[in-house]
């Protein structure tokens, strides 16, 4: 399930982590710097020698800093060599070379940054520069941020890096960024547009996603913030089409970049001495020049040249354990504590004849295994010594049921399938007596039920304010969510399982069952449309699911969503440093994985997590979502490797269509003839009604039933493509 980075990988990567015991920041340490958590250089200097090339990475990097001291340290003939020489080197305790050489203040640093953007310490990002060998991990290495070189709010707190630090790498769905002070011309560079993604796979693209164990290109777009004041220049941004593999090397190369001017876009001093073999006296800067020595290597065996670069860095992806292993034990254990049937439940109260569609609302509330140090927001799970969650008791979760009138049609009983539905951001369970969910359960006869999904529910609003100002509380929102996973599993098994909810008087007619129990469902929208996806690869109990206009990563979905501004009111003003902003999403999204489908997406339809079964997934979406962007459901797709129903009314590279029916799962995208949304990372100026009209169209629902079903497939609903006119509340195009 888990694979460790090759040993030619960490080679490539395993000379730069000296980088943060000798120090290389351009900013004096932040007075408020906490000691107990800076990186000392005996924590951070001595790689693993299994893990890395034959000579140590210590080794090497005296080497380097000795060679490279002279005119004859030019670049290497090869991917291993390094410069030599036997003249005595000049170094930066030399006052005289000291005085004519400003980068020499890189080796009194007290904060480890990466030199190679001189703006902000954490940039480029993300950076192998951050990382520390660590035998323990899948990939051998561990995050080593230092608190000082993490970014700082408006009131001066750095955000506290103990919760990253526990990754043995980056996001496999990284906003991958880079600062140029004389900006860069988007149109004159002909950076690969979001319209194309497939251009970043083009042998001349400007911008490079280089898998370095593989060779392989990734596809992907580049963009400038275009949320940055005017007045500032703004960061470049690269996001991978698809999700990257996790415990994978990858390069991020760039090339013939214009600047505002029309001049090609200048290096930065310390990468042109690195990718031109010059002299420097510079410590830091020589401990890596055997690592990037390789890095050319590799780029030039893929066709890059190292001459034209002008920024190229790398860094490694976190493994499926980092990403899941806290999950997969919280739901293991649960479980086991739980024991193998329902758990335990009341029921509250009973509406009777609640509308034309529904018989019977039954609210309640069931017992669940607890693994945060609290039942109510903000908590953080509860761990053992192996960082596992370990339970704090139980705690009580609500329900609400709804029966439809098909169950009792003509005085008989017609057991309804059970459906787990997920809600929508900051909602709630009450999403279950939505006028259109209601008429569905009645029409094909679901018994529709729901739960709080707790870290992005209603009643998580109001600890979201503090930790949206001062974001080292975040971790609290991903653990929240993780134990979300576990209630809905238990939900499930309240709909489902024989000594559940079927043995209430409620769920009966005259003693007869009006649950069929045989098989379990989910359909979840919006938010229950991103966060099934992690539902489905954790659950044992569903094997079908529909997620409605979802996507994943909320980092890529949020600054291009409707809603951008619940974050960004925020956000904004704690960070308001446009730059920061920037690093905070990616950031974020480091740990987002672990509470989001972009953590398990390997394991949903192939590969399944221990005790989990593959799963099938019908994704439905729509053209121009305002709130949910195409992109985001785009790179889920494409994940997944799934095809569409032919012809599609979104044609996507990298999402083949193939003739329906057929089994197994699919991406059916919807076309409401809805006003176009932005393309680059702002929000749109309203609502256009897509994400709702979706769900109500006739066609999605025959769909919807004819896949949830033991032998559903994926159907035709269309004549051509799914296009619709004349929608209700929708801003047609």
């Amino acid at each position: 399930m888990t694979t460790r980075v090759t040993a030619a990988a960490l080679s490539l990567v395993a000379v730069s982590l000296c980088l943060a015991a000798c120090g290389n920041d351009r900013r004096a340490a932040s007075p408020t710097a906490t000691p107990s958590r800076t990186v000392t250089a005996s924590a951070m200097r001595t790689p693993t020698p299994s893990r890395t090339a034959a000579s140590s990475a210590t080794a090497s990097s005296t080497a380097a800093a000795s060679a490279s001291a002279t005119a004859s340290a030019t670049r290497a003939a090869s991917a291993t060599s390094t410069p030599t020489t036997t003249a005595t080197p000049l170094t930066c305790d030399d006052p005289t070379v000291r005085a004519q050489e400003p980068l020499c203040a890189l080796d009194d640093a007290t904060v480890a940054c990466d030199f190679l953007i001189a703006a902000k310490c954490l940039l480029p990002y993300p950076s192998s520069a951050f990382l520390r060998t660590d035998p323990t991990t899948p990939t051998g290495f561990r995050l080593a941020y230092q608190r000082d070189a993490m970014p700082m709010n408006a009131d001066g707190v750095h955000i506290d890096p103990t919760e990253w630090n526990t990754l043995d790498g980056f996001s496999p769905g990284p906003l991958i960024q880079a600062f140029f002070p004389s900006g860069v011309d988007v149109v004159a560079s002909a950076l690969p547009p979001i319209t194309a993604v497939e251009r970043g796979l083009a042998a001349d693209s400007p911008t490079v996603l280089l898998d370095a164990e593989t060779g392989e290109r990734i596809a992907h777009f580049a963009e400038l913030d275009a949320g940055a004041a005017d007045s500032t220049v703004p960061m470049l941004l690269i996001r991978p089409a698809v999700r990257l593999r996790d415990a994978h090397h990858y390069i991020v190369a760039m090339r013939n970049l214009v600047d505002r001017d029309g001049q090609p876009v200048q290096p930065e001093r310390p990468f042109q001495i690195l990718r031109d073999g010059l002299a420097t006296p510079v410590r830091v800067i020589n401990a890596r020049r055997p690592q990037f020595e390789q890095l050319f290597a590799t780029l030039a065996q893929a066709g890059v040249e190292r001459d034209n670069l002008q920024l190229a860095w790398d860094f490694v992806t976190a493994s499926s354990a980092a990403l899941t292993r806290r999950a997969l034990a919280l739901r293991d254990r649960g479980l086991a504590a739980n024991g193998p049937g329902a758990p335990p439940f009341t029921v509250d109260s009973i509406e009777e004849n609640v509308s034309a569609h529904i018989l019977r609302r039954v609210s309640g509330h069931f017992t669940v295994p607890l693994f945060l140090n609290s039942a109510t927001p903000p908590a953080r799970l509860n761990l053992d010594a192996s960082g596992l969650p370990l339970q704090a008791g139980t705690t009580s979760a609500s329900f609400l049921v709804e029966i439809p009138r098909a169950a009792v049609a003509d005085g008989a009983a017609h057991p309804a399938r059970p459906l787990v539905y997920g809600h929508g951001l900051l909602g709630s369970q009450d999403e279950v007596k939505t006028d259109y969910l209601e008429a569905l359960a009645d029409r094909f006869d679901f018994i529709v039920g729901g739960t709080n999904w707790i870290g992005m529910s209603e009643e998580d609003v109001t600890p979201f304010v503090p930790i949206l100002r001062e974001l080292s509380g975040f971790p609290a929102i991903p653990d929240r969510l993780q134990q979300a996973m576990l209630n809905f599993i238990l939900l499930g098994r309240l709909l489902s399982r024989p000594d559940g909810l079927v043995t209430h008087p409620a769920f009966q007619l005259e003693g007869q069952p009006l649950i069929d129990t045989q098989q379990l469902y989910y359909y979840g929208n919006s938010m229950g449309g991103i966060e099934g996806g992690a539902y489905m690869a954790l659950t044992p109990d569903t094997v079908r699911g529909v997620l409605g206009v979802g996507g994943i990563n909320y980092s890529l979905l949020i600054p291009r969503s409707v809603y951008a501004g619940v974050f960004s009111g925020l956000i904004d003003p704690a960070y308001p440093d446009a730059l920061d902003r920037q690093l905070v999403l990616g950031l974020i999204q480091q740990l987002w994985d672990r509470g989001e489908p972009q953590g398990y997406l390997p394991h949903l339809i192939d590969d399944p997590l221990p005790g989990t079964p593959a799963k099938k997934i019908l994704m439905q979406i729509g053209v121009y979502d305002a709130q949910v962007p195409n992109i985001g459901s785009a790179v889920e797709a494409r994940s997944l490797g799934l095809a569409a129903p032919a012809p599609s009314a979104l044609p996507l590279f990298g999402v083949p269509e193939i003739a329906a029916p057929f089994a197994g799962s699919a991406f059916a995208p919807y076309d409401v003839d809805a006003t176009a949304t932005p393309l680059d990372n702002t929000p749109p100026s309203d609502d256009n009604g897509v994400h709702e009209a979706v769900r109500r169209l006739d066609a999605s629902q025959r769909q919807l039933d004819a896949f949830l079903r033991p032998d559903g497939q994926v159907t035709d609903v269309c004549p051509g493509p799914c296009f619709f006119t004349g929608v209700p509340d929708v801003e047609s195009r």
